[in-house]
């Protein structure tokens, strides 16, 4: 399959980008010419080995397109073996250079350190403790309790006693022989919030501080031609995810090594300022996406000028990853499934046992083919861009939106389960075609347990055959398919269609459960039986369980590992790649006369069901679209709408599952089926990106 990425002019620059990052790493551009320094090595210098960090790969959707992509930011610092060779004065002339220069620059101002965590109100010399600063609960209280413990100053020192101890050890009161003093009150302002956060972040112990983060090219050629010493620029590649709000909880976080995991990425090579995935795809394709470290000798000078760098490992780029997902549907599945949850909560018109809770849901579009992810979709979401800013806020959001309800939501499959059931009796001849089951409104098998049937009475009479069944979603046939098939019989068959067992993707995943009789009271087997056959009782899936469940039915079954890994390639280098071939999981072979009764009930759902047929009345004009809904129990609250289809029918290109969360009613689910398969189809013109 041929893969194009848009836009290609990006690609040709990344060699001379490469070139320029180094040289910025390492604080170069201009001393060697300002200095006239000569290429012998002089007295005094220090020559230090550091990492070049390897630019991390991207990550693309099946068609190319962008999903994350790198942006090159640059970090003002001073390390501390250079700024201590320093004599204090010329310390202080230093910090006053360096923020004079991003002062020229008002869009830096934003990116300075020094403002963020001062414990002093007012300006110098009129200072005082903020209120932040006496509030035991606060980030500044705390750290301005460590800076007077780490300074060796009275733990009851007060604003006056602490600004005593800068003016004192900084000089910032001398006077020149004139008399007149070298800082003004502005100038000693300016450096006691400097050193205050040098202290705040233990500047000595970690050996370098950052003076400003994300600086632009205009700021860094100001201070450049400053000629400012002990400062150097180092380049940080920030991950931008391109699609603001969508696939994130696909496509995941990165950041730096824990010291849990020190032991682990130690043995992989890796050093330990290095950025690593944490979550999603980020931390499932680390191998494809870190590449190799390079490694740059320096040779500095004892006021920390850098005078020659030499590369002696070049590093090597990480790879592109191209996922299986498409953006369009993803954007179409999580957007719809926001519609989705809209529509119920309007149609329950604040009745809590219509729906009215419905906050939540997901959804997973699968190719069955192949068993790639086209879509993983989870509401609600939360934008990657903004998520160290607002973790703790989506932490305690009721509605859990750091969840991943398509790969870790379990849920009763509740009525979806009857396809599986159908082709289980079926196939173990406890049914034939022609066979129909008599349904009066509840099970009369035994004396002491008659559950109801909740669709009766029937639109096709009081005897169904196993398509009206299914249209019908008939409890009473299926209580005598789970009779007449057996707990056991019954789990082997779903057992194949993948309930209870591992999809096989690379992200972590919940496994879900099928009703065990193991765990049930010997006299309530046979209850919960029936309860079972009817996709309730123990039985637990998650939304990617049923895309791959329904695509093993439908595919005939052969049940293979769900995949979002479509193939990687150099970075920035492949026009083409080849796409990953799937494992075959598990196999059963399903009669082609099976199918046909499966597919005949579930084109019958979308032809019948009022809701059903509305909701996918565009699509149902150019395609057919085969379905199956469900209502689950939730534990006291709205029952959990379920909805899985399949188009065209006859050869699946997509399979669909959608659960709602407090949903009511599984035909409600099918709106967001319906928003993927407009877009898929081409039926609408609003899709984003």
């Amino acid at each position: 399959m041929s893969t194009k990425r848009s836009p290609t002019w990006q690609y040709m620059i990344i060699p001379v980008l490469f070139c320029v990052i180094c040289v910025i790493y390492l604080g170069r551009l201009f001393y060697i010419q300002i200095s006239g320094r000569d290429d012998g090595y002089a007295a005094g210098t220090d020559v230090r080995k550091v990492t070049v960090q390897a630019v991390r790969g991207e990550i693309y959707d099946r068609n190319g397109n962008a999903l994350v992509s790198n942006r090159y930011t640059y970090d003002l610092t001073v390390s501390w073996a250079a700024f201590s060779n320093t004599d204090v004065r010329g310390r202080n002339r230093a910090c006053l250079q360096m923020l004079e220069g991003l002062r020229q620059n008002p869009e830096e101002g934003k990116n300075l350190r020094e403002e963020r965590f001062f414990p002093l109100g007012g300006a110098y010399p009129y200072y005082y403790f903020t209120e932040e600063a006496t509030d035991g609960d606060s980030v500044v209280y705390y750290r301005l309790r460590r800076v007077i413990s780490d300074l060796g100053l009275d733990e009851d020192c007060t604003a006056e006693e602490l600004v005593e101890y800068y003016e004192e050890t900084f000089e910032l009161l001398v006077r020149n022989m004139d008399g007149k003093r070298l800082w003004n009150d502005d100038e000693i302002d300016r450096l006691i919030r400097m050193y205050y956060d040098m202290d705040a972040t233990r500047f000595r112990v970690n050996g370098e501080y950052t003076v400003a983060k994300d600086l632009n090219l205009s700021a860094m050629t100001y201070l450049k031609e400053l000629s400012v010493p002990c400062i150097n620029f180092h380049v940080n590649a920030t991950r931008v995810y391109n699609y603001p709000g969508y696939a994130s909880h696909i496509l995941g976080t990165v950041g730096p090594i824990y010291s849990e995991e020190w032991d682990y990425y130690n043995e992989q090579g890796y050093q330990m300022s290095a950025i690593v995935g944490k979550s999603g795809c980020e931390a499932a394709f680390e191998s494809y996406l870190h590449g190799i470290d390079g490694e740059m000798e320096i040779e500095i000078d004892a006021a920390g000028n850098v005078l020659r760098t030499t590369v002696t490992k070049e590093p090597v780029a990480g790879k592109d990853v191209y996922l299986t997902i498409d953006i369009k549907l993803q954007i179409a599945a999580e957007d719809g499934l926001a519609e989705n949850v809209q529509y119920v909560v309007d149609r329950s018109q604040g009745y809590a046992s219509l729906g009215s809770g419905c906050d939540a849901g997901a959804a997973v579009v699968m190719d069955p083919n192949d068993f790639s992810v086209l879509a993983l979709a989870s509401y609600p979401s939360y934008d990657l861009n903004v998520y160290n800013l607002m973790y703790e806020e989506l932490a305690a959001n009721a509605a859990k939106p750091l969840l991943n309800r398509a790969l870790g939501g379990l849920y009763e499959p509740g009525s979806t389960f009857k396809l599986g059931v159908s082709a289980a009796a079926l196939m173990e001849e406890k049914i034939t075609p022609g066979s129909y089951i008599s349904c009066i409104g509840h099970y009369t098998r035994y004396p002491d347990y008659k559950p109801k049937c909740s669709t009766h009475p029937h639109a096709y009479g009081g005897s169904l055959n196993v398509r009206e069944a299914i249209a019908d979603s008939c409890n009473v046939f299926f209580y005598e398919m789970g009779y007449r098939l057996s707990i056991d019989t019954m789990n082997g068959y779903m057992k194949h269609f993948g309930f209870g067992q591992s999809t096989g993707l690379e992200l972590g995943e919940a496994t879900g459960t099928l009703a065990d009789p193991d765990f049930w009271p010997k006299d309530e087997v046979a209850g919960l039986t029936l309860q079972a056959a009817i996709g309730q009782a123990d039985t637990r899936a998650t939304p990617l369980q049923l895309s791959c469940y329904l695509s093993t039915l439908l595919g005939g079954g052969t049940r293979y590992s769900a995949h979002l890994l479509h193939g990687v390639a150099p970075f920035g280098g492949a026009d083409a790649i080849e796409p990953v071939q799937p494992e075959a999981l598990d196999e059963i072979e399903i009669p082609a006369w099976v199918l046909n009764e499966i597919r005949g009930g579930m084109q019958m759902v979308v032809s019948d069901n009022n809701v059903v047929k509305n909701n996918l009345s565009r699509v149902s004009r150019v395609v057919t679209v085969g379905a199956k809904t469900g209502t689950a129990q939730n534990s006291g609250e709205a029952d959990n709408a379920l909805f899985v289809c399949a188009a065209p029918l006859a050869e699946p290109e997509l399979i669909i599952s959608v659960v709602l969360e407090q949903g009511y009613g599984g035909s409600y689910a099918s709106l967001t089926a319906a928003r993927i398969l407009e877009t898929y189809y081409g039926l609408n013109d609003t899709t984003k990106g």
